[in-house]
């Protein structure tokens, strides 16, 4: 089956392949009371983002700009989530993300039915390099990607997956502020199969209400390139961010 110029199914193509450029650790901003004990934080969050770049998924190709409302509609079910565990000096860093898209869309040849189904997990360790008021932690870990669109065409059916385990180095640093406030800046560098890369940024801020209470907000934006069999990005997906921190 040979479908060009589809925009709308690249759109829904083209998000979920972006989404899996590896979510950052949410900034996850759990602070260890003391280093005899773990500490833990698990942090729900949302990040509306819009993609920008180019995105090809076998002979399907899109360049446009798309903000977070043109995708919102597509989305059948999402989950992302972050969770931190730190003790002393050390943490334990893991990020989650699973999403499904769908879409209908009609062609000279009849209606297509697009589903796209993509897993991010992301496992780092954390050791903090600095103390004190403003403490920066060093990352490294790997993170595991998962992709599988699907065109249905009357009683045919293509399906394409791709999942890749590549490593990544990072930095995070907070500034804690009173009361109850903590600025947080996040940079991260990750390679696809010992080839191409992403990146991602992120600033932001919390509010801690109560010990194990706090809001987290800010912007994050993540460039990725990568190229591979049938699949193909170039892309920046970037916006703001709001989430929840729950301490036990």
């Amino acid at each position: 089956m040979n479908i060009r110029s589809i925009s709308k199914t690249a759109v829904v193509l083209r998000s979920c392949a972006v989404l899996t450029a590896f979510a950052a650790p949410a900034a996850a901003q759990g602070q260890a009371q003391d280093g005899q004990r773990w500490d833990y934080e698990f942090s729900p969050y949302l990040w509306a983002a819009g993609l920008d770049g180019t995105t090809t998924v076998g002979d399907l190709s899109v360049e446009s700009e798309q903000s977070f409302s043109d995708l919102l509609d597509k989305i059948d079910f999402g989950v992302t989530g972050a969770f931190e565990a730190r003790k002393g000096r050390w943490g334990i860093l893991f990020d989650g993300i699973y999403i499904k898209l769908s879409d209908d869309v009609a062609t000279a040849r009849g209606t297509v039915d697009v589903e796209v189904v993509q897993q991010v997990y992301t496992l780092g360790g954390a050791w903090r390099a600095l103390e004190g008021h403003a403490p920066v932690d060093l990352i490294a870990g790997l993170r595991f990607n998962y992709l599988k669109p699907t065109l249905r065409l009357g009683g045919v059916e293509r399906g394409q997956s791709k999942d890749a385990l590549d490593p990544y180095i990072g930095v995070r640093g907070h500034y804690r502020l009173d009361p109850g406030w903590n600025l947080v800046g996040y940079l991260d560098v990750g390679t696809f199969d010992g080839s191409d890369y992403a990146w991602q940024l992120l600033v932001g801020a919390s509010y801690a209400w109560r010990p194990d209470r706090s809001i987290k907000f800010g912007y994050r934006q993540l460039k990725t390139k990568y190229s591979g069999e049938r699949i193909e990005v170039d892309t920046t997906m970037q916006g703001l961010y709001v989430g929840v921190g729950l301490r036990f």
